[in-house]
């Protein structure tokens, strides 16, 4: 997905323009977007990969029951990887993981998002939460959207006046920065004067990011995102897997 991103990007999909209001005491530069990206793809491909993550922690719970000696076909298919926000969450799900050694109990707890607080200095920002956010959100939609923020806009625009007069009246500069959708035609920025404006001309570098949109409205890269949470995942697993082994001093595949 990352590659194809780039593709994308390579491409020169989007552009911008000048346009003069008709009393030309106003200009605006808009987007231009001639190759739109395909994010219905892309929010498909990302969506399940989350999905994957999260059925790995699962799978991974259930090979450990099984080579505990579980047999119980309905136990292991109650059988999930837990991500409790709080103690209580956690305490709800004692009864789901009941056939689990104590050892195996243990080590779900200590990566439990609860247990770390601290961290980002809310819940919100363990990255299990997010990933189980993430894959409640998938098995039914998911907003991905390339974004442009304000700070990616760079431009040193050229205004003539038809005046010597309006030029002086039009300083300083009154510039409005906005945060637009994605799409042709977005106002990006718009600049108000005093004096008729003659032409307009300038050098114009937009930086746009492709983002997931999660449940509590943050906004962040797509594939960034999907990297630290994959980190994350193979960090909570080596964790649990290494228990795993040194209890039952064995491979858990």
């Amino acid at each position: 997905m990352s590659a194809d991103i780039q593709a994308w990007a390579g491409s020169n999909p989007y552009g911008v323009r000048a346009k003069i209001a008709e009393d030309r005491l106003r200009w605006e530069l808009q987007l231009q977007v001639s190759h739109p990206p395909p994010l219905a793809d892309w929010g498909f491909r990302f969506g399940e990969a989350v999905n994957h993550l999260r059925a790995t922690l699962d799978n991974l719970v259930v090979a450990i029951a099984r080579q505990s000696g579980v047999a119980d076909e309905k136990q292991l298919k109650a059988l999930m990887f837990p991500i409790s926000g709080t103690p209580a969450e956690w305490k709800n799900r004692q009864k789901a993981l009941a056939c689990l050694a104590d050892w195996c109990r243990n080590a779900l707890e200590q990566v439990q998002p609860f247990q770390r607080p601290e961290y980002g200095g809310t819940l919100d920002e363990d990255l299990l939460l997010v990933l189980r956010d993430l894959d409640n959100r998938t098995k039914h939609h998911l907003q991905v959207k390339p974004d442009l923020a304000p700070q990616t806009i760079e431009h040193a625009p050229s205004v003539e006046f038809e005046t010597e007069e309006g030029a002086a009246a039009s300083v300083p500069p009154d510039t409005e920065v906005n945060i637009a959708p994605f799409e042709d035609g977005a106002v990006l920025l718009r600049h108000r004067t005093n004096g008729r404006i003659k032409s307009v001309r300038g050098r114009y570098s937009i930086t746009a990011e492709v983002q997931v949109l999660l449940p509590d409205d943050r906004a962040f890269g797509v594939t960034d995102l999907l990297a630290a949470l994959w980190e994350y995942t193979r960090a909570v697993m080596e964790h649990v897997i290494g228990t795993a082994e040194g209890a039952e001093g064995k491979s858990v595949v």
